[in-house]
């Protein structure tokens, strides 16, 4: 039995280690689509990691040759795809028939069985928002057939062995993808606190610039106003509505950019989210039926949250006719109501099958004053993120060209009395 311990924590350890320099290379994000390079890039890591636990195999089991080569294949499918865990598994199927014996076919079946078994549960994983029923399932039906295999192809093996290793492979199993997971969140919140410090210095120069904008603007406003009432001049007449219009809009845009640093939540209060979500779909369908598209809506429970309702449903309307106006001709927004992925949160999910964005896009949504719209101001979505921000939530985007956005917004739920 002891034998089996020091190659199984070498394996261990040595994916922990290739993980966490996989991270530093290319840091793990939930990115909606990988390039060609990337995925060859994580082609190569997971075969070096396979290959690593494959040079440190099990002892005294005659040919037969176990090793945790398979959990870095398993990862690397669901996460990076076909491409990757293709070459991961023709990395595994080439050393195992090198290290040749009796057996080696079965080692070459079972890696097959794992990339077969993950390439299936990939795209729900992908598209999942609980990333651990994909990780689960997949894990789970792979052991099964990892020891029906076993069991039906090879001689006995002794007792102690099954518990032992099946123990250990998925603990490693869970262990890579929690860290895997925990990597992800780390690297958000390094985005969220770049993004933040932009956010910082954009409501510094807010706070510095609008006051000396907004009085020659009210001044300008007033005379144009006073000379437009007593002037016969056809053209003041004419122009003077729109000069006011434009004087109007730049006083928005400086009353909005101001949102981003104003203290609000003096006005906080226990909101009752599902009439939020619920107003919100109802006052965004006048518009979705004038650009012919349906809003279908879904609750999945009952939510309460600390906010200020007004804002919240500013938030809503705002992503929700940013996805209207993303879609070409018909199309359909889901938004849904949930449970979030993290304990004592709340998702809004909105989905649209628009025109998408691309991952360089992706990275400036929120920046000041950029906008996909040839509208737009580029405050709007940067206002969204501060408000979803204020009550200690989180935005999220994940794009596809030619397939459309998803953006999961993240919010804290209070309890109710007496939990």
């Amino acid at each position: 039995m002891l034998e089996m311990a020091r190659p199984l924590l070498v394996n261990i350890a040595m994916l922990f280690s290739v993980l966490f320099i996989w991270n530093m290379v290319m840091p793990f994000t939930r990115a909606s689509s990988i390039d060609l390079k990337e995925k060859f890039i994580y082609g190569v890591i997971s075969s070096l990691m396979a290959l690593l636990c494959m040079l440190f195999p099990l002892e005294k089991f005659g040919d037969t040759v176990f090793d945790l080569r398979v959990v870095p294949l398993i990862l690397v499918t669901l996460y990076g795809g076909k491409l990757p865990g293709f070459l991961c598994t023709l990395t595994i199927t080439t050393g195992r028939l090198w290290m040749g014996g009796e057996n080696a076919w079965v080692g070459v079946v079972i890696a097959i069985v794992g990339f077969v078994i993950a390439i299936g549960f990939g795209p729900y994983f992908r598209k999942s928002i609980r990333k651990w029923k994909g990780i689960l399932f997949t894990g789970g039906i792979f052991v099964f057939s990892y020891i029906a295999i076993i069991v039906v192809f090879l001689d006995p093996l002794q007792p102690y062995f099954y518990p032992i290793y099946f123990a250990a492979f998925m603990i490693a199993y869970f262990i890579i993808f929690y860290l895997t997971e925990r990597l992800v969140m780390i690297n958000i919140q390094l985005q969220e606190t770049v993004y933040l410090e932009k956010l910082s210095v954009a409501g510094k120069m807010a706070a510095a610039i609008a006051h000396e904008i907004r009085n020659p603007l009210t001044t300008v406003k007033g005379l144009l106003q006073f000379i437009s009432s007593e002037t016969e001049d056809v053209k003041v007449k004419n122009y003077a509505p729109l000069m006011l219009e434009e004087i109007e809009r730049t006083n928005k845009i400086i009353t909005d950019y101001l949102m981003l640093i104003k203290p609000t939540k003096n006005d906080y209060d226990q909101v009752n989210l599902n009439k939020v979500v619920k107003d919100t779909t109802a006052l965004t369908e006048v518009l979705a039926s004038y650009y012919d598209v349906k809003i279908q809506y879904d609750e999945k429970g009952e939510f309460q949250i600390w906010g200020n309702s007004q804002q919240l449903k500013q938030s809503f309307i705002n992503l929700i006719k940013n996805a209207i106006e993303s879609i070409e001709g018909e199309g359909l927004i889901l938004v849904t109501l949930q449970n979030g992925t993290k304990k004592g949160t709340v998702d809004i999910v909105i989905r649209d099958n628009g025109a998408g964005m691309s991952e360089e896009q992706l990275e400036k949504i929120g920046l000041p004053f950029y906008t996909t719209k040839s509208k737009g101001t580029g405050l709007g979505t940067m206002i969204t993120n501060r408000l979803i921000q204020n009550v200690g939530g989180r935005v999220h985007y994940t794009s596809t060209q030619g397939i459309g956005t998803t953006v999961t917004v993240t919010l804290p739920i209070t309890k109710k009395e007496g939990e």
